[in-house]
């Protein structure tokens, strides 16, 4: 007896949400990291593979109640890193983005002698095959690596960026596709030998389970072993199984052996498109039977294109949440490269297996695949290539378009409503809430500035919003290592297009490394820099941007000011004709900038040394005074807690409400440092890190009134 789909729908909510209260239940830091790590941890793993060229690997770390795998930057001068050995790593943690993070190893000591008998084993078998990958395809090692063994250390970063922005990074990443593939694989060279039907499947159940354990686990490749494992049982035993109760079965299995797992991309993604498939593909091929131009394709041409979009629509609100991007070629891009990639994948195995049985014979199969291999890569890079190919979607968008659209769906699906109708509410409901979302937040921002500090890491960014929802960027942080950067990210959530003002406080790549894509990604209307020139090829390449894209720049010294809906932007330093040359005169020269509105102040000290504050305080157009209550509300600490900044005098002069430190988690300088902690804390200013509360929040109104919240809990 089949489960009918609205029965499966809330089967599937309903473990999806006893599952993630039962791990907060019974053990809410099960596989955690633990908390407040800074430049010390010692911790037991083991290295799944060779560091690349920068010294990164991925690792297992032995954490209480389950091993977790992670990034890994080893020193360059590391000896001793054997793969699959237990390792004691000492280091400190640095976040990223989506929960993910590195590990930034200074020593490691191997303290056995090859670790678990079985993970050390099956990690030498993936090593193996990663070296007769090598020889076998060369530059095309890396792609063979990640579409077999998920091996991307090696991989070219711009071709992970097409595959990301062709919506077709599943098929790059092991997946319950490439599972499949290799399931059918096995089952038709097992059904070629002697040994009967059922030994056969039982033969390629075996086959793929030492697969994904040697791959390491990955969650959709678990998920479509389990799959594959159950429908297999029930075939054998001669017992049809449910519509969706295997799906279902896996969903709970998994959630058993690692709760902490649902939190994880990967794990939404995977159920979400087989959910998506198992729910909507049918309807979807019975509704294009209906189209005169679909109904004159092939039935398997017109089921794949049912699948595409059935998966598609409902991996979307997960992809759009976690990496804020929406591919709009997916779907064309995905059905022309899949059959080559399932073509591939056996030609691989095949290639892999002749070099151990007829080694004269793998270089043969090994040009064939490469040729398949290379139609795949210009299939995507080609169609990642136009700017409209992927776009990017605030997550604001997700919650809103996501509530509207369930709402609405719920008010129509009444009785006297077809689904077809319902179905055409949701989505008017979903385009009604995202068009309302701007109109509610310029409602909310009427008479009040907002100051962003963006958690971008170890560098400054900072965003001023004025009661006119006009925005100004002061700094940009560092370049994004992938993907986008954390300043755009966070302007780009907020609805932002244009910016009527960036101010570049220095030519350090911690303030203005993100500054060049600001500027291909926003409309800005004007740059202001200390106007002195830097011999760094990321400054020249900035300016070209500016030149190419037709933005005024200007020099800001001491003198200059800008006034945005009622908020006052004054430049406090540097002087006219300063010129300074080494590194640390390049913090000497840094724009610093009092913002103010109503009766609210505000000091932006960008990287100004001691000597630069001592003038800043004497330019100051009212003296601050602890005594007389005209201190400033607002410090943005400068240097990021460097023992260069922020002394006594500058501290005590000025009496600052509040202090913000823009610092990367356990950053290689030891910022903010002790000395200058404790002169923050003894001058009686509120403390805010973005280290700690990610990024830090200020709500101002005209009267001076003002609240100031992190991203993150406050510990």
């Amino acid at each position: 007896m089949g489960i009918s789909p609205r029965a499966l729908r809330r089967f599937l909510a309903l473990a999806y949400l006893s599952g993630g209260m039962l791990t907060e239940a019974l053990d809410p830091d099960r596989c955690a990291l633990p908390e407040g790590v800074r430049a010390d941890w010692t911790v037991r793993g083991r290295v799944l593979a060779p560091p690349g060229r920068d010294g990164f690997v991925r690792a297992e770390l032995d954490l209480p109640g389950c091993v977790r795998t992670v990034g890994l930057r080893l020193p360059r001068d590391a000896r001793g890193v054997v793969v699959g050995r237990d390792t004691e790593f000492r280091g400190g943690w640095r976040p990223g983005r989506a929960g993910g993070g590195t590990l930034e190893v200074r020593t490691l000591t191997a303290i056995g002698g090859d670790g678990v008998l079985a993970r050390g084993f099956l990690v030498r078998v993936r090593e193996g095959w990663m070296r007769r990958i090598e020889r076998l395809f060369g530059d095309r090692a890396p792609m063979v690596g990640a579409l077999v063994l998920a091996r991307k250390e090696g991989l070219d970063p711009e071709l992970r960026e097409a595959f990301a922005r062709s919506g077709t990074a599943h098929l790059l990443a092991i997946s319950g596709f490439h599972v499949g593939v290799m399931a059918g694989l096995f089952l038709a060279v097992l059904r070629a030998l002697p040994v009967g039907r059922k030994r056969a499947r039982v033969g390629a159940v075996v086959a793929v389970c030492l697969y994904v354990a040697v791959i390491g686990f990955p969650d959709a490749a678990c998920r479509a072993a389990l799959l594959f494992l159950l429908v297999s049982v029930a075939w054998l035993r001669g017992r049809p199984t449910a519509r969706g109760a295997p799906l279902a079965a896996v969903l709970l299995l998994l959630l058993v052996a690692d709760p902490a797992g649902l939190s994880r991309p990967g794990f939404q993604l995977s159920f979400m498109g087989a959910g998506g498939l198992l729910l909507w593909a049918r309807s979807w091929e019975s509704g294009m039977a209906e189209i005169p131009v679909a109904r004159r394709m092939p039935r398997s041409i017109r089921s794949a294109l049912a699948a595409g979009i059935a998966a598609t629509v409902a991996t979307t609100p997960v992809v759009a949440w976690h990496f804020e991007r929406v591919s709009l070629v997916s779907i064309p891009v995905t059905l022309a490269a899949s059959p080559l990639v399932a073509l591939a994948l056996p030609g691989i195995v095949i290639t892999v297996a002749a070099d151990v049985v007829a080694p004269p014979l793998a270089p043969l199969l090994a040009g064939g695949v490469d040729l398949v291999l290379a139609i795949i890569e210009g299939i995507v890079r080609n169609c990642a290539a136009p700017s409209w190919a992927s776009v990017w979607v605030p997550r604001t968008w997700v919650l809103v378009g996501g509530v509207g659209g369930v709402l609405s769906w719920g008010l129509a699906r009444r009785g006297w409503v077809r689904p077809v109708v319902a179905g055409r509410v949701a989505v008017l409901g979903a385009a009604t809430a995202i068009l309302a979302w701007p109109a509610a937040l310029h409602f909310q921002a009427r008479g009040t500035m907002e100051i962003l500090m963006v958690d971008v890491g170890q560098g400054d960014a900072i965003a001023i919003r004025t009661p006119g929802n006009r925005w100004i960027l002061v700094d940009a942080g560092p370049p994004a290592r992938s993907g986008r950067s954390a300043v755009a990210s966070a302007l780009a959530r907020r609805g932002v297009s244009t910016l009527d003002l960036v101010v570049l406080t220095h030519p350090d790549m911690d303030h203005m490394g993100a500054a060049a894509e600001v500027l291909e990604a926003f409309t800005v209307r004007a740059v202001a820099d200390p106007g002195r020139a830097a011999a760094k090829e990321a400054y020249v390449s900035l300016l070209e941007t500016a030149r190419r894209r037709a933005v005024p720049w200007v020099a800001a010294a001491v003198g200059h000011a800008w006034l945005l809906d009622g908020v006052s932007i004054e430049v406090l330093a540097p002087l006219p004709g300063e010129s300074p040359q080494s590194r640390s005169e390049s913090n000497a020269a840094s724009v610093v900038l009092a913002v103010r509105y109503g009766g609210f102040d505000a000091l932006l000290m960008g990287d100004a040394p001691t000597e630069v504050e001592r003038a800043v305080l004497a330019r100051l157009p009212r003296a601050p005074s602890g005594t007389s209550g005209e201190g400033v509300e607002l410090l943005k600490v400068g240097h990021h807690g460097s023992d260069t900044s922020t002394d006594s005098v500058f501290l005590f002069t000025l009496m600052p409400e509040t202090s913000v430190l823009s610092v990367g988690r356990g950053n290689r300088y030891g910022h903010p440092t002790p000395r200058v902690m404790a002169r923050l804390e003894a001058s009686g200013t509120r403390i805010w890190r973005t280290d700690e509360v990610g990024t830090v929040r200020v709500r101002v109104r005209r009267s001076g009134a003002y609240t100031v919240d992190g991203a993150r809990r406050r510990r």
